[in-house]
């Protein structure tokens, strides 16, 4: 009888609390994150475009930095309910599909979000040029920061470049004057600059042509870096000189004439002396002591505003036409952040 009684007395003082995962009482971090796995990453991705009736038409694969496995990059194509074509994006590193982009409804009016993979950002504004694989392709370090880089384009040909992290991916901030449709190395240091230029409106009797470059400088692409002021500097220039205006011209030319040429060259002038620094007070008012004929008025004042807005940018010290925000609102792109974009 003794004995049970010790027996019951040592029982009920034992301690419950034993934890199954020692002497930390609680499970360790590593309990709670799927081992990586980028095959079963990419069969779910097979299973998700096979239910859209997406097709794959590019795949592009290369490593994330410091040894922590592969990245893979995936385009689709496809058609929406009114027979338009769609197109989507995938990105899967060994913890997870990081991007999910498109692709869009056929519902939805916003069609701004970028949804196409481009394979290989290339200088100049070819659209076949975008196509071809070469040395600056998605999937690579396209800046220089150590992450890999992923280039998409939407249906108005606007770019956006996003940073690729095991966890997630995050789009890099643009300042830039006008969207950004095409890449240049104004600098030939074998870094791309994102560009835009103005579209060129039928019947626009002046047409400037209003070109922004933004290079990678801190965590952004922007105008207000070294590359792009010493750019429009010598545009500026260049303009200045007789004959001068238009890329790429070798020969000189006799000045214009015409009061649509030379309110033209007055614009472009302003525009880069504003994009390289120059006071914005002097510049618009030597932009307006040219005389300018009743005819042209309407467009000039237009392309005028233009110019001016950029005046405003640099007075105010933030981007007159902000880019479309990452998840969250952020408009830089920490690191390691997941910022993956609407699918539809």
């Amino acid at each position: 009888m003794g004995v049970l009684l010790l027996s019951c007395t040592t029982s009920c003082a034992s301690d419950h609390q034993v934890s199954p995962w020692g002497a930390a009482r609680r499970p360790p971090l590593a309990a709670y994150i799927a081992p990586p796995d980028l095959d079963a990453q990419l069969r779910a991705i097979d299973v998700e475009a096979d239910e859209l009736g997406l097709a794959l038409e590019v795949e592009l694969r290369s490593a994330l930095p410091r040894g922590q496995g592969e990245v893979v990059l995936r385009g689709y194509a496809g058609t929406d309910a009114l027979g338009r074509r769609t197109s989507a994006v995938r990105v899967a590193t060994p913890r997870g599909v990081v991007m999910a982009a498109g692709p869009l409804d056929s519902a939805r009016v916003d069609r701004s979000q970028a949804t196409q993979l481009v394979p290989s950002l290339l200088p100049g504004e070819e659209p076949d040029a975008t196509e071809q694989l070469g040395v600056f392709r998605s999937g690579t370090d396209l800046n220089g920061d150590g992450a890999p880089d992923v280039v998409l384009r939407n249906e108005a040909g606007e770019l956006e470049v996003w940073a690729v992290h095991p966890f997630g991916a995050a789009r890099y901030a643009v300042e830039l004057a006008m969207p950004p449709r095409f890449a240049l190395d104004v600098d030939q240091d074998g870094t791309l600059e994102l560009a835009g230029r103005t579209r060129r409106r039928e019947g626009d009797p002046i047409a400037p042509d209003l070109l922004d470059v933004a290079g990678f400088e801190g965590d952004r692409y922007t105008h207000r870096g070294s590359a792009a002021r010493a750019f429009h500097a010598a545009r500026g220039v260049e303009l200045e000189r007789p004959g001068g205006g238009g890329a790429g011209q070798g020969k000189r030319q006799e000045p214009p004439q015409d009061d649509a040429a030379r309110l033209r060259r007055a614009l472009e002038q302003a525009w880069h002396a504003l994009l390289a620094g120059r006071p914005a007070k002097e510049t618009l008012a030597a932009l307006d002591r040219e005389p300018v004929p009743p005819a042209l008025e309407p467009a000039f004042s237009a392309h005028r505003a233009l110019v001016a807005s950029v005046a405003e940018v640099d007075l105010a010290g933030t981007p007159d036409r902000e880019e479309p925000r990452g998840a969250g609102g952020a408009p830089t792109r920490p690191r390691g952040a997941s910022e993956t974009p609407d699918r539809r």
